[in-house]
């Protein structure tokens, strides 16, 4: 009998605890195959560094849905909401059952809905998938509450309910609600206005924000008298939150700082919240001011500006304008300058001489001769088509001269050169890389304003290059700005020569210098101006900032006004001098791996016993060279000084020893072509049978292995033409071995081709040669 009790009872346990279980697994394979969907599509908003939003980009599904993150629901929003929404959110698990009892009592024996039964999670699953409010909707709503609760926790579920509330129109979420209403984030809410925003998702079509406020105000301060009577804020608050008035109304989303949000919202807009590195005090600053300049310039056809400012402490972009007026649609306002690629004019000349004074091909003092060369048929011109002579490199970067710049580069070689330019972040000069020469230093590449900001800013970090930082550190964020790392371009003596003399340029703005120039911060710069005046770049930088300037015409509309240094470098001044005015910027220190020496003014070499005039110098120590002074070279002539002698023709007596001026050749075939008087040697003894070490001529008007188009040989001839030392008075020339003509060294001939492979060769009257074979190709 006990035996058949036991088994009548076990029976339908065991009942229950198969069905149980059939749930549980029901139920389990639900959640695993119909998984509730939380991923939403926020709006995209570009924020400063202090928080404040830049710009705000429609979600996909073109709603003003913005993230709230977890640290922006300050303790006031938390309580206000689920005071209003859902006081046992944190009691439950989902479902509050005491809520379902109540609604199901009142629809059934009220015969009416009632609302209070939906937690807050039940909300979010009904945000998250609405269906019709039906009996098997509400269970369908059930169950999801359940899966979020589950998988999330209570504090995300909270989070997820602020990011879908609805506001009216096409604004969703808390976040949203606050900037585009109060153009505020949501912890900056007051009490009064968080309680106005908890209101308007019941009603979201009759509670509008600038339409009915004063309902909202009255809707508003009930809920304030009952968080009074809960106890959920002081009377004083709550006092204070209905004396409150209401002004709020709906404001167009933040449009600041075009391109660079599109930049960003491009590179980084899965993100849906984008912090960045600009400050937003900065960045209004340098727009009210380049805006302000521009309006001048638009007057000479000038309609286009950019800029970049860096702070070289943190290698992080401050204020970017890619355009000085976004709207101008008739001047392509909405391009952006700052990524656009231009022709960077002598801009990189510093990076170059830079180079230079690290292999110890230069120094600041070292003379160089700035007169018209041609170097594999390349012969550049100056940018006011003046020649100088003999100029010292800091006078010849200082003055942006092109002469001497090229001959450096010949020197330091193209390849190296745009090697290092390759690895400080110059990607158009790298996609090009086969197809430049020596052009590159005036101009003959593509840079972009970044690029050379970010150069320029190695020049403030002692030659140390590092990419440009335009967001904040965000954990597990990939910033696909960074690409390179930290590289060291230049070392710390030369970068200090390099910013010493970019230094010392004269500033219009300041005639007494700096130090009469209280509160304005020192800087060194650089200008550049292309090709056809398209381009106007000034780039400078100091300990704290680096500012690049672009200015022109996004067209390619070159304007015969347009300069670097007369019309980049004001607003250069401009932004440095509202920026870092009155800052304590202490000024680089010579680092100990340089040293001083004095060197001949003449040429800027260590000076010998005939050297009167010396100047201090900068130099690397077991770099720099340590070439002695031969500027003045005793030479032994006639007494009445129309002959001059060697060691092998030198008279017993009769002759006199005179101190002369040892000129290159380059700068004595420039002297005769400008009909400019100095000291030549005279004529060597005729009677000498010796043959003469030493440079031979040069041969300057073709280029050895080049091929000459020839279209009439009857009519066309090839120039002849070289320089030779001071001491050469005629030379000779040949052509395919055969004698063609002698002339002086600065005569120039022409002569007919009748072969396409032509030797060309050049004596001098002390039996030195130079041979070259060029190839003619008729047409």
């Amino acid at each position: 009998m006990s035996i058949m009790k036991k088994l009548r009872i076990s029976t339908p346990l065991k009942k229950i605890a198969v069905f149980s279980t059939s749930i549980l697994v029901l139920i389990f394979i639900i959640d695993v195959f119909f998984p509730v969907d939380t991923s939403l599509s926020y709006a995209t908003i570009i924020e400063a560094r202090d928080g404040t939003v830049i710009h705000a980009y429609l979600a996909k599904d073109q709603q003003w849905r913005m993230q709230t993150r977890l640290d922006e629901i300050t303790p006031e929003l938390k309580k206000a909401i689920l005071f209003k929404e859902d006081k046992h959110f944190y009691h439950h698990v989902g479902i509050n059952p005491l809520a379902l009892c109540r609604a199901l009592k009142n629809n059934l024996f009220h015969l009416k809905r009632t609302s209070g039964a939906s937690t807050i999670t039940m909300q979010v699953a009904r945000m998250l998938e609405p269906k019709p409010r039906t009996y098997i909707g509400k269970f369908i709503e059930m169950f999801r509450a359940l899966q979020l609760e589950v998988h999330h926790s209570k504090d995300e579920v909270l989070q997820l309910y602020l990011n879908l509330v609805p506001y009216g129109s096409n604004i969703q979420g808390v976040k949203a609600a606050s900037l585009l209403y109060f153009s505020k984030s949501p912890d900056q809410l007051s009490l009064a206005e968080i309680t106005a925003l908890s209101i308007i998702p019941n009603r979201p079509s009759s509670l509008v924000m600038g339409r009915d406020n004063a309902l909202i105000v009255r809707e508003r301060n009930k809920w304030l008298k009952r968080f009074r009577e809960g106890g959920l804020f002081s009377v004083n608050i709550i006092d204070d939150a209905v004396a409150e008035p209401l002004n709020a109304f709906r404001h167009s989303a933040p449009q600041e700082a075009h391109q660079f949000s599109l930049r960003m919202k491009k590179e980084l807009g899965g993100r849906g919240e984008v912090k960045t590195t600009i400050d937003s005090k900065a960045q209004l600053k340098a727009e009210n001011i380049t805006s302000e300049y521009m309006e001048q310039l638009k007057m000479h056809n000038i309609n286009n500006a950019s800029v970049l400012i860096v702070d070289n402490r943190t290698h992080e972009v401050v204020s970017y304008i890619g355009s000085s007026d976004f709207k101008d649609k008739s001047h392509f306002g909405q391009v952006d300058g700052v990524k656009a690629t231009r022709s960077p004019g002598s801009t990189l000349k510093p990076l170059l001489y830079g180079m230079c004074f690290d292999k110890g091909l230069a120094t600041p003092k070292m003379v160089m001769a700035d007169v018209p060369i041609s170097i594999k048929g390349y012969s550049p011109e100056n940018y006011d088509r003046l020649f100088r002579g003999n100029v010292t490199t800091d006078y010849a970067l200082r003055n942006s001269l092109n002469i001497p710049a090229v001959k450096l580069l010949e020197l330091n070689g193209v390849n190296e050169f745009i090697n290092t330019l390759t690895q400080a972040g110059f990607t158009s000069v790298y996609k090009k890389r086969k197809e430049l020469g020596l052009s590159v230093i005036l101009g003959g590449c593509g840079v972009r304003l970044d690029e050379l900001t970010a150069l320029y800013s190695s020049f403030a970090n002692n030659g140390i290059y590092a990419p440009l930082k335009y967001t904040l550190s965000l954990p597990g964020a990939k910033d696909t700005f960074n690409t390179h790392n930290e590289v060291k371009i230049l070392t710390m003596g030369a970068n200090y020569m390099i910013t010493h003399i970019l230094s010392e340029l004269h500033r219009p703005d300041l005639p007494n210098g700096y130090d009469q120039a209280q509160g304005i911060p020192k800087i060194a710069w650089k200008t550049g101006t292309s090709y056809g005046r398209k381009d106007a770049w000034s780039i400078g930088y100091n300990k704290k900032y680096t500012i690049g300037v672009w200015l022109g015409n996004f067209s390619g509309l070159g304007i015969q006004e347009l300069s670097g240094a007369n019309t980049a470098t004001p607003l250069l001044f401009k932004l440095f001098n509202a920026l870092d005015h009155d800052a304590d910027n202490p000024w680089v220190e010579p680092p100990a791996s340089l040293a001083f020496r004095l060197v001949c003014s003449e040429t800027g070499k260590i000076p010998d016993e005939f050297c009167r005039n010396q100047v201090m110098d900068y130099y690397l120590p077991g770099i720099s060279k340590n070439n002695i002074c031969d500027h003045l070279k005793p030479n032994w002539l006639s007494a009445d000084e129309k002959y001059s002698y060697c060691t092998s023709c030198l008279p017993p007596y009769g002759y006199k020893t005179k101190l002369m001026q040892n000129i290159e050749a380059d700068l004595a075939a420039y002297f005769e072509t400008q009909h400019i008087p100095y000291q030549k040697l005279p004529a060597h003894n005729l009677a000498c049978s010796r043959m003469f070490s030493g440079k031979p001529p040069v041969i300057t008007s073709l280029t050895n292995g080049m091929t000459y188009l020839i279209a009439d040989k009857d009519e066309q001839k090839l120039q002849l033409a070289c320089a030779a030392g001071t001491e050469v008075q005629k030379v000779y020339w040949y052509i395919n071995n055969k004698h063609y003509a002698t002339a002086s060294p600065s005569q120039k001939l022409f002569f007919p081709v009748s072969t396409t492979t032509v030797k060309i060769s050049c004596t001098d009257d002390k039996g030195r040669s130079a041979n070259i074979s060029v190839k003619v190709k008729f047409i």
